[in-house]
This record gives structure tokens, C-alpha cells and sequence, in this order.
């Protein structure tokens, strides 16, 4: 299994619980960590890239394929 995550400091620690509390289930799972574009976008503010998907779109594209 794969979780994908911003490799922000919150996003990894949900990620980490998540895995953690697998691994107890006896399920393995990889952390992907993705930039997203609200991520890798510094020079733009967040309201002009628009609302939708900005933090989310990555991950959904990545773990699709």
C-alpha cells in the first residue's frame, strides 16, 4: 500500500500515524511524499492559483498512475 503526503511537517505526521497504526493491523505501507503546486509556487499568493486543488491535485494525479 502507498500514503501518498505533502512532505509538510503535518501532513508527514498524519502520514506517519496512518502507517503506524497499519503496520499494527499487520498492513505495510510506503510514505510518497509529493510537492504540490501550492507547495513549489512560492512567488505566486495562494488566492491567485486559484481554489481548487492547489494542495491536492498532485497527490491525486501521482497516485493514480
Amino acid at each position: 500500500m502507498r500514503i501518498g503526503t505533502r512532505d509538510s511537517a503535518l501532513a508527514l505526521w498524519q502520514a506517519n500515524t496512518l502507517q503506524e497504526r497499519l503496520l499494527e493491523l499487520g498492513i505495510t505501507a510506503e510514505l510518497v511524499p509529493i510537492k504540490s503546486q501550492g507547495d513549489l509556487n512560492l512567488n505566486q499568493p495562494l488566492y491567485a492559483m486559484g481554489i481548487t486543488g492547489i494542495f491536492t491535485k498532485s497527490l491525486d494525479i501521482a497516485l493514480t498512475q
